[in-house]
């Protein structure tokens, strides 16, 4: 087993903050136990949700940890804080963090792969601003083929996708989103169509996009994918099927000039590869489909967050 030099340098791990403080706790304890389980002592910083800073219970600030820790793990899912803006002026980048200036919602994604070229499924937008009339549903019901997908354009928002069957179902929850003021996109469902997802991580094992395995997803009943749904690894694919999702994911990649971990979903059908999800911003739980896929490499997020530090060094 990997055991690192104590001469390397310092990690704080930041958990808590003002979104999801109960999740963010037990994805930064694993974080912080997959390290320590290497050799590294990293620091746990616990972020309240009124701001203040604490590491064994001490108070602290973010100049002090940013000062003290070569490498900052943010597993918080705040952005525009005022630490991240430190960091900036530090010149220190904080891993996994959602400091990154950028923000593409669903339908951006969707627009940026068709210009490429990249398949995805056909969509319709609702926007909560615009008016809703009989129309709009018509349209959507007579342009998709059912089952349909009713889901938040913004994937971050505290909103469920919608799986809907029926006419009334698609008026009734189309009408919820909009007086919430939530944006959707409708899309059909290909239930008869397994969904997977893959790691894609920049600059690992010398490889520019190295891509593991990817783990199909299995769910039950007239509910999509979730976190309760069973992640299992794609261990027999042919290698044909590897390279072109290889390739695919080398391409997503750079069309969004993204250096840092994504997870991608994608599904096959009429044997070509559709892109469904982009998450620029995935989930460290040892549970979720981003650690699943990281697994087949034979690695936790403890050696991934090492390999960060190795080459931080180098």
């Amino acid at each position: 087993m990997l055991k690192v030099s104590s001469s390397l340098p310092d990690i704080a791990v930041l958990r808590g903050g003002d979104k999801d403080f109960k999740k963010s706790l037990q994805t930064g304890g694993e974080v912080l136990a997959s390290l320590k389980k290497i050799g590294y002592q990293p620091v746990d910083v616990l972020i309240q949700k009124d701001g203040t800073w604490t590491t064994l219970g001490s108070p602290t600030d973010p100049h002090t940890i940013f000062t003290r820790s070569h490498n900052v793990i943010d597993t918080t899912e705040m952005s525009d804080k005022p630490y991240h803006a430190l960091a900036d002026k530090l010149g220190l980048t904080i891993h996994f963090s959602r400091q990154e200036k950028r923000y593409l919602d669903r339908e951006d994604i969707y627009r940026v792969l068709r210009q490429n070229n990249i398949k995805v499924p056909k969509t319709i937008m609702i926007r909560s601003r615009e008016a809703l009339n009989a129309s709009v549903f018509r349209n959507i019901w007579t342009t998709l083929h059912t089952p349909l997908l009713i889901r938040p354009v913004s994937p971050y928002k505290n909103f469920e996708s919608k799986l809907v069957r029926s006419f009334h179902e698609l008026e009734f929850f189309i009408k919820d989103y909009h007086q919430k003021g939530v944006d959707v996109h409708v899309l059909t469902y290909r239930d008869n169509v397994q969904l997977s997802s893959i790691a894609v991580l920049p600059s690992f094992r010398d490889q520019e996009v190295y891509t593991p395995l990817w783990v199909d997803v299995f769910h039950e009943g007239d509910t999509p994918p979730n976190k309760e749904s069973t992640f299992l690894p794609h261990t027999h694919a042919p290698l044909l099927k590897k390279e072109k999702v290889s390739a695919l994911m080398q391409k997503i990649s750079n069309v969004f000039h993204f250096k840092k971990p994504m997870l991608v979903d994608f599904i096959t059908h009429n044997n070509e590869l559709h892109v469904v999800t982009v998450d620029f911003y995935p989930s460290l739980k040892n549970d979720g489909r981003f650690m699943k896929s990281l697994a087949t490499t034979g690695v936790d997020i403890g050696h991934y967050i090492h390999n960060i530090v190795i080459k931080d060094v180098q």
